[in-house]
């Protein structure tokens, strides 16, 4: 049964990751290549961006929470850890990144690979080679730059701390893109460490109607006031992230135990599912274009079915190699 707050969090962690594949799974450019896509299609794959937008907020969130538990410095740990995040977060970035390159190299029609060394290593790290992996580039920066703010998640300094996330919620929060230490990343990173020092907050339990009221106006949010506005995007997540925490408790028990199991996976949906899933979806475009039905059941059956493909992928493998698999998913293992 899924009893403790960890436990809560590898739910929360496989959902995410579903959250991923479903909105990266947007297939209108891919069957609709002149934009002629009918309005109900084109407001339920915008309206899917703008609600599954909690997913990677809640990513630094969980990863700032677990993080923060130690102080890196005081303990005299700083250096070994980032031994240790060099096995789990650069290793992946890098062996990742490279499988995205092959993929560049069949089809680059943006110029995203990069004519010179410079310039490739400029665009690796705008994450041009393969997108989801700015967020594994943050996260080792954040753990990088520990010394500079570590000490504000000690008990005399959290103050300052809530007001530096204030301040960046105010003054400085943008939708998250693929630009180097984005504000929203840092804010949810801090946030999670500040959780990790309140952690009962995280455990509170809110009547079920006050969480179905969340999800409906979240979703209701989503769907009918789509914007990148900053003041939008603001408001859509401090509906969605506590909606989205709060409704994992409504998930039936059967699920919720399938979601944990599952969670060991999550790194690997993430990191695998990009260009698999454009695959899936151009292909399927290819034969179906201005078809807005096979468009429909695409968007809704290609996460699913890859969702599954890539568990099953990462089963066998780690089956039959599990030192590579260990070794490509920066030391994660799943047995």
């Amino acid at each position: 049964m899924v009893t403790t707050l960890s436990d809560k969090f590898r739910v929360a962690s496989f959902v995410a990751a579903v959250l991923v594949v479903l909105r990266h799974a947007h297939n209108l450019p891919a069957f609709f290549p002149t934009a002629t896509e009918p309005a109900w299609l084109n407001g339920l794959e915008w309206g899917t961006i703008f609600w599954t937008d909690v997913a990677v907020p809640f990513f630094f969130f969980s990863s700032g929470f677990f993080f923060m538990r130690t102080d890196y410095v005081r303990e005299k740990k700083y250096l070994s850890m980032l031994g240790k995040k060099a096995t789990s977060l650069l290793i992946p970035f890098v062996l990742w990144n490279l499988v995205g390159l092959c993929f560049l190299f069949v089809s680059d029609k943006e110029g995203n690979m990069g004519d010179t060394w410079s310039q490739m290593f400029k665009n690796i790290l705008l994450s041009k080679w393969y997108g989801p992996l700015w967020f594994v580039r943050d996260l080792m920066l954040l753990m990088l730059f520990y010394p500079l703010y570590g000490w504000l998640c000690r008990n005399p300094f959290q103050p300052l701390l809530i007001a530096l996330i204030l301040w960046l919620m105010y003054s400085r929060w943008w939708p998250a893109d693929i630009s180097l230490l984005t504000a929203e990343g840092i804010i949810f990173f801090l946030l999670g460490g500040l959780f990790q020092h309140h952690s009962s907050w995280l455990t509170k339990k809110v009547p079920a109607y006050v969480t179905l009221f969340l999800l409906v106006s979240w979703l209701l949010y989503s769907f009918f006031v789509t914007s990148w506005n900053m003041r939008i995007h603001q408001l859509s997540l401090l509906i969605g992230m506590p909606a989205f925490w709060f409704s994992l408790d409504l998930l039936p028990q059967r699920v919720r135990e399938f979601c944990r199991h599952m969670s060991k996976y999550s790194f690997l949906i993430y990191v695998t599912h990009f260009y698999l899933l454009k695959v899936m979806k151009v292909g399927t475009a290819y034969f179906f274009v201005d078809n807005a039905g096979m468009a429909f059941i695409a968007f809704l059956v290609i996460p699913i079915v890859l969702i599954f493909m890539i568990i099953a992928i990462g089963r066998t493998w780690e089956r039959l190699s599990p030192k590579t698999y260990s070794f490509c998913m920066g030391g994660r293992r799943s047995m």
